[in-house]
């Protein structure tokens, strides 16, 4: 690996590892702030809502983030029309996606929040379906910047929109107005007015549907078709769980359950901030000798972020503790096996990077149908026998398994790059 591909990859995830880094940290003041205004059972109301927002905002995306950003990845030009192109027609694509997400949801909702969740307030479901578009749209506006190496614009909206959730959270707290519906408020428009911050007339030549949108649709679509399953289920992963827990124990232990996961969350954002920038720059190394020597130095890496991360487990009731607060603490045990999970998905970061220069886009999918599978199947048998330690005690066999079939699926897919290098 040359030099200043050395210099500039440190670079870019030293500055999207700090935004990111800055941001949770600011998020989670908020969070601190949020969970013990509420208390457990106000908390996990917000928590319950947040995840079924969390499901439409996948269901509008449907896994053009993903593949969008790895098909430009692998344009050496980033500067070219197809880029720009590509980012337009993904957000109309996106957007149609939404709307239809949004009508289906809006539908369902007495079902959702009566039958399946056991809440009453129908208009809280109403309310996260409808501000999810926030969310859409800042993901969408951190591809763009990322896919255009404006890694210090991603580390900024991350921060502004961190840094509204705390401003205006206290201002509610200040004013006896902090409860589910407003803190749903907050987080769901919020890092949408954070995205705006960052759009500028430069980056995209304009926002009208291209006219070859049906060739560059199917570009996006060849990845995203296997993506999508990968999205899904990655949403899943992260909210499935909170909505079980809702559904089968009550608004009390979600909120425990919820406190604990945004603790876990705050300790994965390393590998998170690793994966998104090893992901752009491995998708150019076409060279075999550059991608031999980021396989030597990729398993030093996975066993740092896996030592770091454990090392967080011993100190889970004191994180409790000093965070969310003392009523939150019969969550130690569950955020303990979380943390473990973490460390396993941290550490698997750089492998999965490697699959934006493999062409295996099947490589999400498979992920995304064992993760799924694992996940749901193991919810509804443990959850209900052991409650909270069931579902984290889960969240590991999930990260356990996808970090097998990932370093096989590597070795596999690595041996095939090889030979069709060579011929």
């Amino acid at each position: 690996m040359a030099p200043n591909l050395k210099s500039k990859g440190l670079l870019s995830i030293a500055v999207l590892g700090s935004g990111n880094i800055i941001g949770t940290i600011i998020s989670a003041i908020a969070l601190i702030l949020f969970s013990r205004f509420m208390g457990p059972t106000e908390f996990g109301l917000f928590s319950a809502a947040f995840a079924a927002m969390q499901l439409v905002v996948r269901l509008s995306d449907l896994g053009t983030n993903m593949a969008v950003e790895r098909a430009i990845a692998r344009v050496h030009d980033i500067s070219t029309d197809l880029t720009d192109r590509l980012m337009r027609v993904a957000f109309w694509f996106k957007f149609s996606c939404f709307v239809v997400s949004m009508i289906i949801a809006w539908i369902l909702t007495p079902w959702i929040a009566h039958s399946f969740l056991k809440i009453d307030d129908i208009d809280l479901i109403r309310l996260a379906f409808a501000i999810s578009f926030g969310t859409v749209f800042f993901e969408y506006s951190t591809v763009v910047f990322q896919s255009t190496h404006r890694f210090g614009m991603v580390a900024r909206i991350t921060i502004a929109q961190a840094l509204g959730k705390l401003i205006f959270g206290l201002i509610f707290i200040w004013q006896g107005m902090l409860h589910a519906t407003t803190a749903l408020i907050l987080y769901g428009l919020l890092p949408g007015v954070g995205a705006l911050l960052g759009w500028s007339r430069h980056i995209l030549s304009s926002f009208a549907l291209p006219k070859t949108w049906r060739k560059d649709l199917g570009i996006i679509l060849k990845v995203a078709k296997w993506t999508s399953i990968a999205a899904i289920a990655a949403t899943l992963s992260d909210n499935i769980d909170t909505l079980l827990v809702q559904s089968f124990m009550n608004s009390y232990e979600t909120g425990i359950w919820s406190g604990a996961t945004r603790i876990a969350t705050f300790a994965g954002v390393i590998g998170w901030s690793i994966g998104s920038v090893l992901s752009v720059r491995v998708a150019r190394y076409q060279d075999p000798k550059h991608l031999k020597e980021y396989l030597s130095k990729a398993w030093k890496l996975s066993l740092l972020v896996l030592v770091v991360l454990l090392c967080t487990v011993p100190f889970a009731g004191l994180a409790i503790q000093y965070t969310i607060g003392g009523a939150y603490l019969s969550g130690t045990i569950p955020l303990q096996i979380l943390l473990i999970a973490t460390g396993i998905s941290g550490a698997t970061a750089p492998y999965v990077a490697l699959f934006y220069l493999f062409d295996k886009p099947q490589y999400y999918a498979i992920t995304g149908i064992i993760q799924t599978l694992i996940l749901i199947v193991g919810d509804l048998i443990l959850i209900p026998a052991y409650g909270l330690l069931g579902a984290s005690s889960v969240r590991v066999m999930v990260r356990v398994i996808v970090a097998i079939f990932t370093l096989l699926y590597v070795i596999r897919s690595y041996r095939q790059f090889l030979r069709h290098q060579l011929t």
